[in-house]
């Protein structure tokens, strides 16, 4: 086991949002999902699936911060393919999870 997880100084991690066009950043604790960090500063995003990858109304872009966030899975890209306006920065908000000490910048599409 690592000194970090002993000392519990990881478990404690968290990570920065901030969420254009508004410019509100919030602080969330690593794990926590695009969507849910977004709720958190204030903002709304459509989500009719519930968050299972289904619709692709949480469609955001990614300004920064990409490695910060966890990796796309199969779901997540098939979905994308599917979604208009998706491009290379594109994550579903509701699948794309903030890591540990970690400042990324999103951008809504569908405000």
């Amino acid at each position: 086991m690592s000194g970090f997880l002993r000392t519990g100084k990881r478990r404690n991690a968290k990570a920065l949002l901030t969420v254009l066009p508004s410019g509100k950043t919030v602080e969330v604790a690593r794990g926590v999902n695009l969507l849910e960090a977004i709720a958190a500063a204030g903002e709304a995003v459509a989500h009719r699936c519930g968050g299972r990858a289904r619709c692709g109304e949480c469609h955001v872009l990614v300004r920064q911060g990409w490695r910060g966030l966890s990796k796309v899975r199969q779901a997540e890209r098939d979905r994308l393919t599917q979604v208009c306006g998706a491009e290379s920065l594109s994550r579903l908000a509701c699948q794309a999870a903030l890591g540990v000490h970690n400042k990324v910048i999103i951008e809504l599409i569908n405000h």
